[in-house]
Parts: C-alpha cells; structure tokens; sequence
C-alpha cells in the first residue's frame, strides 16, 4: 500500500486531534513513524505513548529513525498494562506538554475494549483531551486497532471517538485509506 496519501494528510493539519482506526501491522506502524520521523525533522517534541516503549523505540531504528541523536526530542509514556491506571496517566502526561514547544503526539491504544465500561471511560478521556486541546501546540494521532474492540461493541465505540476528534482516518492494511474532516 502506498502511504504517501496518509502523510501528505498528516502533514496539512494544524494543531489538530486525529483518531486513527486501522488493523494493525505494518502500515500502521509506517504512519505512526512517519509522523514522528517528519515531526523530528521539524525539531517538534515528540510523544509516543505504548505500553512496550523500548519494542517502539527498536521499531523506531528498524524504521530508519536515528533515535540517539534525537533522543532530546523523543518522549516515551509507557502505558500502564492495566486499564483501569490508563485514564489518570495520559491525562496527567497531556497536562505537563511543553506549550512553548511545537509537539506531536502518538497516543496508542493497545488494550481489548471487551466490555462497556473501558469503552466508555477511553471515550470520556478522548473527550478531556479534546476538551484541553487548545493548551496542545500541535497535533495529536489518537490510535487504534478496530479488531481489539468487541464487535457487538464497535460501531458505538466508533462514533464516540468521532465526537472528540476532528479529523479520522482508517487505514486498512493492503486495501488502502480514507480520511475526513469533522465539522
């Protein structure tokens, strides 16, 4: 799949909260990169939230990223492997972002949504984070993997996170992408 639509995306929005609904693999990981790969070009700060930061980091190289030289620029979040830790973490690391600082965020989300209430509550700090946006100098690619989602839950889940996001983009592996803008 050619990914050059998606970054060219990517690199026309402003300060913008992004949901990234894709299948996993290798495109998904070319995207993420990419973004921070030309976000360190542009010396921004940028952030990469995972639960394995030193699998991303490896993944970083392996890309092609010089991660040693720009280690000053590049903010690993490791991600609580419980859920329930989930919620407090990325809101008190979205609250101490340099504002003086073009950033870019990479905000993973490697968890099962098999129920509920962790659909529910992922879609309530979506929602903070978009709420506080304004204080965020820079964009923000909110990412998750559709098949780690319930499938009696999906569509709901789905269009909670539209609410809070301005621009989507599903990426499906070897079939290509589609993105939008929301009003």
């Amino acid at each position: 799949m050619n990914l050059s639509k998606v970054d060219e995306y990517l690199e026309k929005l402003d300060h913008t909260h992004i949901v990234l609904f894709h299948e996993g693999g290798k495109e998904k990981r070319e995207t993420e990169y990419g973004f921070i790969e030309k976000g360190l070009e542009k010396n921004q700060h940028c952030f990469y939230t995972t639960q394995n930061p030193q699998q991303v980091l490896d993944e970083m190289k392996e890309f092609g990223i010089d991660v040693d030289t720009k280690s000053n620029l590049i903010h690993m979040v490791k991600i609580p492997d419980e859920f329930e830790n989930y919620s407090k973490m990325i809101l008190d690391e979205v609250a101490t972002l340099p504002s003086e600082s073009e950033i870019r965020v990479i905000s993973t989300h490697n968890f099962d949504f098999d129920d509920e209430e962790k659909t529910d509550r992922m879609a309530e700090i979506e929602q903070c984070v978009d709420n506080d946006f304004a204080n965020i100098n820079g964009n923000f690619v909110c990412s998750f993997q559709v098949n780690q989602v319930n499938e009696k839950l999906r569509s709901r889940f789905l269009n909670q996170l539209l609410d809070s996001h301005k621009a989507i983009i599903f990426l499906r592996n070897e079939k290509g992408s589609d993105m939008f803008m929301l009003p």
